[in-house]
């Protein structure tokens, strides 16, 4: 036991009594423990981790967990942040393919490669979305307008320059023949922020992660066109969702996924990165996070430890590849 949760131990002496010297259950996470959200709440960083949190604690897996959003760059800043905490085994951050991308854009000193490797959790495919009253009915009818005018076409991305709605919206362009140069894109900090856009009609178009707008395609505000994935059907219990048809069934050999997983900051303890992995592995392991799955729309791609380390130093070189391609980064 280290002296860090030596003193926590103390700190909870009556709970102890009673529970080996733990406040959490069954588990020795540290009961201090703190989450990292790299983005505005409602997006898919907010609702992955909460979800994840909610089942930490309600399982005992963790004691309570102070949950945080930090905004700014696409991820870079929060990125930043969880690098300076090198060391603190008491935090925990999350992250995807939009905190690898910004990284990248910004041409940070620091990446993938600084972060101590945790847990992978879901993969998500995006989603087209349009408001109920949009006249556009397919996305046959915005691939037609797009290729006529894609000037005149306003795509909301629910991400920063680098993150997967804005990549997904480049990649989607690029396929189906469209000057990529041509695009006209407002970025948003998040899905929670491009929601409003949407349903006003600000922006014709949302791209966002296909499970973060759950209640508005259930309750009839908005319509999917398109997701991009292999399987229309994998992606979650609801009939709207079910029902929208892959690219790939459109003609449009395009898909796309993206994933989001847990990191802690650089040079924390082995112990403390293994109690973290436990209570992880723990928690993927609950009904809970079964239902979330499949509510969700979320894949199943839970990784961790080394195998999780090499993904990402992989991810973030196929990452700068991408955007160097895709003409974002020089």
């Amino acid at each position: 036991m280290t002296r860090r949760r030596a003193l926590a131990c103390l700190a909870t002496l009556p709970m102890a009594l009673s529970a080996g010297c733990s406040s959490l259950g069954t588990s020795s996470t540290p009961s201090n423990l703190r989450m990292l959200i790299p983005n505005t709440p409602g997006g898919g960083y907010d609702v992955t981790a909460r979800t994840a949190s909610r089942i930490l604690e309600n399982r005992g897996l963790t004691g309570p967990i102070e949950k945080f959003n930090v905004v700014g760059g696409g991820g870079s800043v929060a990125l930043a942040r969880l690098v300076r905490e090198a060391g603190n085994g008491s935090l925990i951050g999350m992250v995807g393919v939009g905190v690898v991308g910004a990284a990248r854009v910004a041409d940070a000193p620091w990446g993938m490669s600084e972060v101590t490797a945790l847990a992978r959790l879901v993969d998500e495919p995006e989603a087209l979305v349009v408001r109920s009253a949009s006249p556009m009915a397919s996305v046959d009818t915005l691939l037609d307008a797009w290729r006529r005018a894609p000037e005149q076409l306003t795509i909301g991305v629910g991400s920063a320059v680098g993150g997967p709605d804005h990549l997904f919206a480049l990649e989607l362009a690029r396929a189906a023949d469209i000057d990529t140069a041509a695009l006209n894109t407002v970025k948003f900090d998040g899905a929670g922020d491009l929601l409003a856009a949407v349903l006003n009609g600000t922006v014709d178009v949302g791209v966002a992660g296909a499970g973060e707008y759950t209640d508005q395609i259930e309750g009839g505000s908005l319509r999917i066109l398109a997701v991009s994935n292999a399987s229309g059907s994998q992606i979650r219990g609801t009939t709207a969702a079910a029902d929208a048809p892959t690219l790939v069934e459109s003609g449009i050999a395009l898909e796309f996924t993206n994933w989001r997983g847990f990191v802690s900051p650089p040079d924390i303890s082995e112990a403390d990165r293994s109690e973290l992995i436990e209570a992880l592995t723990r928690m993927h392991a609950t009904d809970e996070w079964r239902a979330a799955l499949a509510s969700r729309g979320w894949t199943d791609s839970f990784l961790v430890g080394e195998e999780f380390s090499e993904f990402l130093a992989a991810e973030d070189l196929r990452m700068k590849s991408t955007l160097t391609e895709l003409g974002v980064t020089p």
